[in-house]
């Protein structure tokens, strides 16, 4: 019984790591499609520098829009990746539930017996 709700609280630790991947994810996401947007926007002769440590570097839009959506593909990826890992956890912390409630019955049947 012990072992199962270590196993139950290590399930729902995962879970939650999961789902605050998926929130970061999704923040970048989000940052990454304003950015792409805003490329989209301005006009072909603008300026766009691209900081590489304490440097900006000048980059063509045509670059700037194809390194965004380079990380927007990635980051779609990684959401479907983690989502299939979400589902996944679910089933596994569904059946913890059930072992659970089932050695618990099983318990309780045992101490009415002796009883």
């Amino acid at each position: 019984m012990e072992d199962l709700a270590r196993k139950y609280q290590e399930q729902q630790s995962e879970l939650t790591g999961y789902v605050e991947s998926i929130k970061k994810l999704e923040a970048q996401l989000q940052e990454n499609t304003s950015v792409y947007n805003e490329l989209d926007r301005i006009d072909s002769d603008s300026n766009i520098y691209k900081q590489i440590g304490p440097t900006l570097v000048k980059q063509s839009q045509e670059e700037a829009k194809t390194n965004v959506q380079t990380r927007l593909d990635f980051i779609k990826k990684e959401i479907a990746r983690v989502e299939k890992q979400i589902e996944s956890s679910k089933v596994e912390f569904a059946k913890l539930k059930t072992a659970i409630v089932q050695a618990q019955t099983e318990a309780a049947s045992k101490a009415n017996a002796s009883s």
